[in-house]
């Protein structure tokens, strides 16, 4: 990702913080129900973006480990709870350090755990 894109981010998070801060709950979840989802849609696929550049970083998967790579980091995702963690990061906390930490912890148990099977 871009420092731009990083910068978006950061700025969705904050959006996402103020919101959370500044207007009751209730009306996040009816009258301003469809700007909120969609500022949390595009956080989920910004976040998703950010954990497969930071997990796959410069890893050329050839097409016929494809399957067997993205079983392994599936894998990961659930054993680690990760994930987990990550929603806490963004959607309790909107931490984009956190995110990034757990993106790096992950790929260096996907890389742990792909030397471990031989890919």
């Amino acid at each position: 990702m871009t420092e731009a894109e990083m910068n978006e981010y950061r700025e969705l998070l904050c959006r996402l913080k103020r919101n959370k801060e500044n207007v009751p709950h209730d009306l996040l979840l009816t009258k301003y129900k469809k700007p909120y989802d969609e500022l949390r849609g595009r956080i989920a696929k910004v976040t998703s973006q950010i954990m497969t550049d930071i997990v796959l970083f410069g890893w050329k998967i050839e097409c016929d480990e494809a399957n067997e790579v993205y079983a392994v980091i599936n894998q990961e995702i659930t054993e680690s709870g990760i994930l987990q963690e990550v929603n806490q990061a963004v959607y309790q906390d909107q931490d984009m350090d956190k995110v990034l930490n757990c993106a790096a912890r992950l790929r260096i148990l996907v890389h742990q755990r792909m030397k471990e099977c031989g890919l």
